[in-house]
């Protein structure tokens, strides 16, 4: 699998993912912005924003054929938001006290439906069995997060492949982010988007 067609699988995971939450949500869910490249190392944990905000992220990695790792993350408000805009006959009644079990519950669903997307088309337009983790959430500062999931994939390199992907649903009221790091070596030609994607499994 080269890099062309890697993006060309990634963009159809994501696409959609967006098309499912739009019909689950019953809103428009737009994707803002997306990047898929080569990211220094010392630049990942601003990633998403200021390293200090904490942010509910679940976390899910995968093997099998390749291995990698995909996050989604939301500042507390927005994952609040998406709850409203998934569950509004919940949100008016729903003790405050619940609210973080009804937001973890929400986010696991959404990283359920992002990661399946995403996985499922890649390891479809490669030909692979890429066997995902049951997803972790976490509440932590961003760039604690990333810095953690760095890592254990850097292995010595100054670079990692990152795919981030910006969401926003509900007219942009609720606004959530994918970050996706395949374990890919490369040479100087694959970064130019010519070479091979090199699967590290082992």
């Amino acid at each position: 699998m080269n890099f062309r067609e890697f993006k060309k699988c990634a963009a159809s995971g994501l696409e959609n993912a967006r098309r499912t939450l739009s019909i689950l949500t019953g809103r428009d869910v737009t994707i803002n912005s997306q990047s898929m490249g080569f990211v220094e190392l010392g630049d990942i944990p601003a990633l998403s924003g200021s390293p200090e905000d904490v942010v509910l992220a679940s976390y899910v990695t995968f093997d099998g054929d390749a291995r990698g790792q995909l996050m989604i993350l939301f500042k507390p408000d927005s994952a609040e938001k998406l709850v409203s805009v998934l569950s509004p006959h919940l949100t008016s009644h729903v003790d405050p006290k619940d609210m973080s079990r009804l937001l973890d519950s929400t986010v696991s669903e959404v990283a359920n439906i992002v990661g399946s997307s995403v996985l499922n088309a890649i390891a479809d337009g490669a030909g692979m069995t890429l066997k995902p983790s049951p997803p972790i959430l976490i509440r932590e500062m961003s760039g604690a997060i990333l810095e953690s999931v760095v890592a254990t994939c850097s292995r010595g390199a100054d670079r990692v492949y990152v795919v981030d992907i910006k969401f926003s649903a509900g007219e942009g009221k609720a606004l959530f982010e994918i970050v996706f790091l395949p374990d890919i070596c490369t040479n100087s030609s694959g970064f130019l988007g010519y070479g091979s994607v090199a699967w590290t499994n082992g």
